[in-house]
């Protein structure tokens, strides 16, 4: 499969530069409006599509807002959506095999179910906890992140953070392709293709794709994964846009779930065996196709629509729970688990954006609306059963199929229609003083049938109906061109349960505030860059207990911190960035179980966060980064009896620039070999991060 994969891409991609370069000389210069992405430094004059609708930069945005681009990916070797993502501001790894490898924590709040998920500014609605949605950064022109409640924008589901991954794009340029070649430790084998450009004077594409494949760290952690990107776009003139995007990616992810504790820790005796069958299976399918046009209605107004797809097919089959037994000496397995997800959803997402004058005062206004209908089937082979043990230091690990006597069928489906109304407006007062403010109202049908009966369950049916609004106010003072000052106030609504399979029909959205300050400083234009943001976030109607032990919605959540983030450039061959986030995330008012957990940390909510890279060009054409991402301790549970360790991750880069269009890099990862390296834990045990590694790429453009 992969020969053939790489054969045909390399055929296409040959095939359509060819085809470009006959057409380009008819071509007419088109301009573009919007800002230049990738730019250096913090990107503070680049326009950051998922703060909001109005075309608003960085440093005219009242949020903390930063862009990760591919560059950046590139030149560190985040091939995955999680890799990427956790170099942010604030962002720590939750990732386990049963969310996709995809949770994160941000700003004392994890999981999917507070951190909202979007392609292209599409919303990718999460099923059953899961999300395995972008495959691989390859495709990605860059990661967009707001951090703080952005319901206002994307909707339910988003107080912590909202993460939006940019495609590559089609361009009425010259014909622009390439190929990247890495090769390296576990038997890592990665060929990336890409290229894009003008096919004639009104049509241009895109088309990228990648073949990822390693044995993995872990014993038989063997990891495949196909992604392929493909967009045509047509542009007749200057007030018509129309682009057709299909995006798809094949994945067999690595079936690891995590190391059995002995004695509270992991040894390092047993940190590379994997106690999972033979046949265990992690499995993702997700196919992503859309429609985007735009018409410039007049010289005032602006329409966009787009229209998408999305369907997903996810299959688990694993032995998923390990505790040793010290009188024993086994690792004591359970949980036999298969399940299936089968996900769809389609949706429109539509806005007029007016820009005109309020009384000799510039505005800007986006009204629109966004309707989505989910399907989500659940299947599974409940009760889970399956018991088994195999030795710690030399596990053999047998088939699933060995102690399974539960039959793998349908659990139930749900449907869930959203429809929401939003408005967005951005006015300038004056040349210094600009106010931002928005509203978004979202309701959400959902209808639950159960099909499976085990434990005495009976066939039913479950619906409820959801709805909420989110707002936010903002104000942004330049005393000058380089400096900006921000406050914002904002609310934000969050699920208690998963929007897509919910059990309990009278739970309600939680309801967030946030209150932020900031300024975001270019004191030495493109060499010295820094922001600072305060924040106060609350979150209220949590699931908790009463006195009389009822669970009711009564539960509160509080957030504080700081974030500092830098680009500096001391030279014109050197240059850092760094980031920091302190964070006091605390329960106000929460009982569990009869234990009143007042006054502690929520689980998995590291305190300390922070990320530092250093560039330095040494010679011509030689350039060597490295740097460092570390995250601070982790409490298990709600008690902050048990924790997870801190940890430091080094990694290094050597680029050897033979020509401009050719160039060579050796990457190391995890240099000093962490023992502390814990990605999430999962019951008794830990999900660990890859030990040391290096590899040696190739890119040549052409």
């Amino acid at each position: 499969m992969s020969t053939n994969f790489v054969t045909a891409s390399l055929l296409l991609v040959t095939s359509l530069s060819a085809y470009a370069d006959t057409t380009y000389n008819r071509l007419t210069p088109v301009e573009v409006e919007g800002t230049a992405i990738g730019q250096p430094g913090l990107s503070l004059e680049t326009e950051n599509t998922q703060t909001n609708r109005l075309g608003m930069t960085a440093m005219e945005t009242p949020a903390s807002v930063e862009v990760i681009d591919q560059e950046s990916l590139s030149k560190k070797g985040d091939y995955s959506s999680q890799s990427a993502v956790t170099r942010a501001t604030g962002f720590a790894s939750g990732a386990s095999p049963g969310n996709g490898s995809s949770a994160v924590s941000v700003r004392g709040f994890s999981g999917h179910s507070s951190v909202a998920y979007t392609y292209d500014g599409a919303r990718l609605y999460v099923g059953a906890g899961t999300v395995s949605f972008p495959a691989d950064t390859w495709t990605v022109e860059r990661v967009e992140v707001l951090r703080g409640p952005g319901s206002v924008i994307h909707g339910v589901g988003a107080i912590g953070a909202t993460i939006n991954y940019v495609p590559k794009k089609p361009t009425l340029t010259p014909v622009e392709s390439e190929i990247d070649v890495t090769l390296g430790s576990n038997n890592l084998t990665r060929v990336a293709l890409g290229s894009g450009g003008a096919l004639s004077d009104s049509v241009g594409y895109r088309l990228d794709a990648v073949q990822h494949q390693t044995d993995g760290y872990i014993d038989r952690a063997d990891e495949e994964r196909t992604a392929v990107a493909a967009a045509v776009m047509y542009q007749p003139g200057d007030r018509f846009s129309a682009t057709l995007n299909i995006d798809y990616s094949d994945t067999d992810a690595a079936p690891y779930w995590g190391t059995p504790l002995v004695d509270g820790a992991v040894s390092d005796a047993v940190r590379r065996n994997n106690y999972n069958v033979e046949d265990g299976r992690v499995a993702y399918q997700d196919s992503w196709p859309r429609l985007h046009l735009e018409w410039k209605l007049s010289d005032v107004a602006r329409l966009r629509n787009d229209t998408y797809y999305m369907q997903v097919e996810r299959h688990w089959r694993n032995v998923e729970s390990y505790d040793y037994n010290p009188a024993t000496g086994l690792v004591e397995r359970s949980d036999y688990l298969e399940i299936r997800h089968e996900q769809e959803q389609l949706g429109n997402r539509s806005d007029v954006v007016f820009d005109f004058n309020a009384e000799g005062m510039p505005n800007r206004l986006s009204v629109g609306v966004e309707v989505n209908r989910i399907n989500f089937s659940h299947i599974n082979n409940s009760p889970y059963s399956g018991a088994s043990g195999v030795d710690l230091l030399n596990p053999i690990p047998g088939l699933w199929t060995d102690h399974v006597s539960s039959e793998t069928s349908a659990d139930f489906d749900t449907e869930t229609r959203q429809y929401a109304f939003f408005v967005d407006n951005i006015i300038n007062l004056n040349e210094q003083w600009s106010v931002v403010s928005g509203i978004r109202y979202d309701d959400m049908d959902y209808q639950r049938h159960d099909l499976a009966r085990s434990n005495g369950q009976t066939e039913g049916d479950m619906s409820s109906d959801l709805d909420g609004t989110s707002w936010r106010l903002g104000a942004v003072f330049k005393p000058a061109s380089h400096v900006s000052l921000y406050a914002q106030y904002s609310s934000a609504v969050d699920g208690i349960q998963s929007l897509l399979s919910a059990t309990d029909p009278t739970l309600k959205l939680a309801q967030g505030e946030q209150f932020e300050i900031g300024i975001k400083h270019e004191p030495i234009a493109r060499r010295l860059q820094y922001t600072v943001a305060l924040y106060d976030i609350s979150k209220n109607n949590l699931l908790s207990q009463d006195p009389g032990g009822v669970q009711r919605q009564i539960g509160e959540q509080t957030s504080r911190g700081i974030e500092f983030d830098l680009f500096w450039t001391p030279a014109a061959s050197l240059s850092m960035e760094f980031n920091l986030a302190l964070v006091d995330p605390e329960y106000q008012e929460f009982v569990s179980g009869g234990d009143d957990y007042r006054g502690n940390t929520p689980r998995r909510v590291p305190q300390k966060t922070a990320n530092l890279w250093i560039d330095w060009q040494f010679a011509p054409g030689w350039s060597t980064g490295s740097g460092v991402r570390y995250v601070g301790k982790r409490y298990l549970d709600d008690a902050n009896s048990a924790e997870l360790p801190d940890y430091a991750v080094w990694d290094a880069v050597l680029e050897w620039a033979l020509s401009p269009d050719l160039k060579f890099s050796l990457r190391g990862r995890n240099l000093t070999d962490t023992d502390d390296y814990v990605l999430a834990p999962y019951g008794n045990q830990w999900v660990l991060g890859d030990g040391r590694t290096a590899e040696l790429g190739m890119r040549f453009q052409f």
